[in-house]
């Protein structure tokens, strides 16, 4: 009798194995030398249009005028001007009125000046839409134990106080919340073409209440229902949008956290969106006005809300909220330390959260996702957190991860399976390379130990995939293909086989629980920030010692959390960043990262594992390439292993819609071995199954993006759903046809399921 898991695994190969015969034929035929996509992929017709109006696409812009929806009153002061922008403030209220003069659009962080009155706003959220600064804190009930939550704008009570002084472009102001006794520093000024917002941390007092958190300017760019064409950008995935609609079409507020869960401070989260990026945006009037706004410090301790329209608060808009502290629950005895439970208490040491805002108001063309997603490139680079590393690379790529050896749990005894000797990944390289112009490898299992039992300590590689002079033979023929190798490392998460120390390695929860998770067959530990960095700066040693040179480091690009080993200094989100940023600048080695935090971006050579969709819920109502176009032209980046691509042919032309490159998991042997492992999710790996595919993929994705190399998209547009057009910064056109259905625009005809490369001089 078949076990639960293999039939499962069975019926995944089964289906695996239809989908790829019904798919190659049609991508084999799909291979036009020239750029009119007559043949690529037809035939299938599993897309309706109810499908490709969905939120998985993006959707017909409505490019109706806007025109401006503020004034300044007269009671605002001029208090600073640059080239591009006039910045006005309202004393005592601290509510501001940002100018754009490339557009003459007005943008405002409330709705007309304090003491106005307005039908569909009670007294309540008069003063949070008036207020700079909306807090909460908790309050103590000794009666129950029980912490409540209060929030208070600055508005809110007679007794809150400030004082301001003019500064260069802008103001400083200090303001007393009368409630609370909370004390805090706002500083708005302008530089050049952004808005900076900023709160010191140092310059928050607490009188009898603790801090928990607070927003900035809440209602900048808030949108009476759906009185104007335009959207709020959300950067899930590969990027989202939520179009504004009537009234009480969604009534949930949506709260999304940067970097996701800090899973020491609170439960992990299933299944959450991937926030990579800490940029959002707001569009009033398509391809008019707008702007974006960066956290440009405070994301790790940031969320996003999004409130819609609904009877009890009429607009649209969108707010960072930064969190100082945190509830958990204490253990008091053992018993409670096992079930998780305990005493509510708060926080004690407040986060090191240093708020800082940076608005890049857009306009005209600018004023879209693909605008916002410019934007944020632009100011990447001259703020120094990315590099460009296409330069003088001509060609598009694939990426291989391969599968070296991994750990079999044995009766009495462990077996090292040996999935891709050296000399196999020789040949594999080689054989590759005579259809496929440049090749990225990371080699998985590489040590001692197998993928995911080797623990803390990579020393060289592994006897069992081979000798000194096979290592010498494969480097040389990733040389002679002009390929490139990283061996894979994986510092942030070590699983219980593993060789590591449970006590000094492990890092632990507020609530003083390791902080740890399971995996398919075996439980794993998240390691210290600490002992991440030492370790990859003794691991880079011992490596380069073995002419190892470059790595792919796992877990640790994504994987962002707090430490509480030591309680009286703890390590926060903030500090982890800090570390891991220093252990990269200690060595000069080439890494690549999955899936890297924007504040990686300057560490990593290529992007893994490039989300081509959203988490799609149900307020979006699409989905956009936002997180591959701030890449675009600088950085190669790569989709998700497309082994385990349930339509093929629809990912590859997202892969040209979204400039990403294909990628791939792989081994010499089945992945029938792997059953019963860490790895037993990889059901179809084998390299003689995968290969014809990977070419054929590779050509067709290659054939379009390699007349871009090193370009930006310059604009997207949804001709009608499922049909785009992206233009590059170099003239070139690419069409994109989604549907069941021959259609033409400008003269140009685009077959179903299939795209068209217009070159600039056609």
């Amino acid at each position: 009798m078949y076990s639960r898991k293999m039939l499962i695994k069975v019926l995944c190969i089964a289906t695996l194995f239809l989908l790829i015969v019904s798919t190659y034929p049609v991508i084999a035929s799909s291979l036009s030398r020239n750029y009119d996509g007559d043949e690529l992929i037809q035939g299938d017709t599993i897309l309706d249009e109810t499908y490709l109006a969905s939120n998985q696409f993006t959707q017909v812009d409505d490019l109706s005028i806007v025109d401006n929806l503020l004034t300044v009153p007269d009671t605002y002061l001029l208090v600073g001007e640059t080239d591009s922008l006039l910045l006005y403030m309202e004393e005592g209220s601290y509510a501001i009125r940002v100018v754009n003069k490339t557009d003459g659009f007005i943008h405002g962080s409330s709705f007309g000046k304090t003491g106005d009155n307005y039908s569909y706003l009670g007294t309540t959220w008069e003063e949070n839409v008036n207020s700079a600064v909306v807090l909460s804190y908790y309050t103590y009930n000794k009666d129950n134990g029980e912490y409540t939550v209060v929030e208070e704008s600055f508005l809110a009570s007679k007794d809150s106080t400030s004082t301001y002084e003019l500064i260069d472009d802008g103001f400083s102001a200090r303001l007393h919340f009368g409630r609370s006794g909370i004390e805090l520093t706002l500083n708005v000024t302008l530089e050049g073409d952004y808005l900076s917002v900023e709160i010191p941390n140092e310059s928050i007092t607490e009188g009898a209440y603790q801090l928990r958190s607070l927003k900035v300017y809440q209602f900048l760019g808030a949108v009476f229902e759906d009185s104007v064409p335009g959207y709020i950008f959300v950067p899930d995935g590969s990027g989202a949008l939520i179009r504004y609609q009537g009234l009480n079409v969604h009534t949930d507020t949506y709260n999304f956290q940067y970097y996701g869960n800090d899973d020491s401070l609170s439960a992990p989260v299933e299944n959450e969106p991937m926030l990579a990026f800490p940029i959002t945006g707001m569009i009033q009037g398509i391809n008019q006005h707008g702007f974006i706004t960066i956290v440009e410090d405070g994301a790790a301790f940031a969320n996003f809300s999004v409130s819609p329209a609904k009877n009890t608060l009429r607009f649209y808009f969108s707010y960072n909220e930064f969190r100082y502290r945190s509830l958990y629950q204490t253990p008091r005895s053992e018993s409670q330390a096992q079930s998780q439970t305990g005493t509510q208490v708060t926080q004690n040491n407040i986060n090191s959260c240093n708020v800082v805002l940076k608005y890049r108001f857009l306009a005209d063309d600018e004023a879209n996702y693909v605008g916002m997603a410019n934007a944020f490139k632009d100011y990447l680079l001259l703020s120094n957190q990315i590099e460009d590393h296409i330069l003088n690379v001509t060609k598009s790529s694939i990426l291989i991860e391969v599968i070296g050896t991994e750990k079999k749990s044995g009766f009495i005894f462990n077996e090292t399976l040996v999935m891709t000797s050296m000399n196999e990944l020789s040949t594999i390289i080689r054989e590759l390379n005579e259809d496929v112009e440049l090749i990225k490898i990371i080699y998985k299992g590489f040590s001692k130990g197998g993928a995911t039992s080797t623990g803390l300590k990579y020393t060289k590689i592994d006897a069992s995939l081979g000798n000194h002079r096979d290592f010498e033979a494969l480097m040389e023929s990733v040389n002679d293909t002009n390929s490139n190798i990283y061996f894979y490392l994986d510092l942030a998460k070590v699983y219980e086989d593993g060789s590591f120390n449970m006590y000094k390695d492990v890092a632990q929860r507020i609530n003083q629980n390791l902080l740890s998770g399971n995996g398919i067959t075996k439980s794993y530990y998240y390691v210290t920030p600490a002992m991440i960095k030492t370790q990859y700066l003794e691991n880079v040693k011992r490596l380069q010692n073995n002419a190892i040179e470059s790595y792919a480091l796992d877990t640790v690009g994504y994987k962002l959390y707090s430490d509480f080993k030591e309680k009286s200094n703890p390590v926060d989100r903030s500090d982890m960043i800090d570390l891991l940023k220093s252990m990269f600048e200690a060595q000069d080695t080439n890494n690549v990262l999955y899936r890297p935090n924007d504040y990686l971006l300057k560490y990593t050579d290529y992007y893994l594992g490039m989300p081509m969709t959203s988490s799609r819920y149900r307020i979006y109502s699409d989905t956009v390439p936002f997180m591959s176009y701030v890449l675009a032209g600088i950085m190669d980046s790569y989709s998700p292993f497309q082994n385990f691509s349930s339509s093929a042919s629809i990912d590859l032309l997202k892969m040209v819609d979204f400039n990403i490159n294909p990628s791939y998991v792989i081994s010499e042997k089945s992945a029938y071995y792997l059953q019963d492992t860490e790895l037993g999710q990889i059901y179809s790996s084998s390299y003689s199954t995968w290969k014809e595919t990977i070419v054929k993929q590779y050509q067709f994705v290659a054939n379009a993006l390699n007349e871009v190399r090193g370009n930006s998209i310059v604009s997207r547009i949804a001709i009608q759903p499922g049909f785009y057009l992206v233009t590059y910064s170099n003239g070139v056109q690419i069409y994109i046809n989604y549907t069941n259905e021959t259609l033409v625009d400008n003269l140009h005809s685009v077959t179903a399921r299939n795209y068209k490369v217009v070159l600039s001089d056609d």
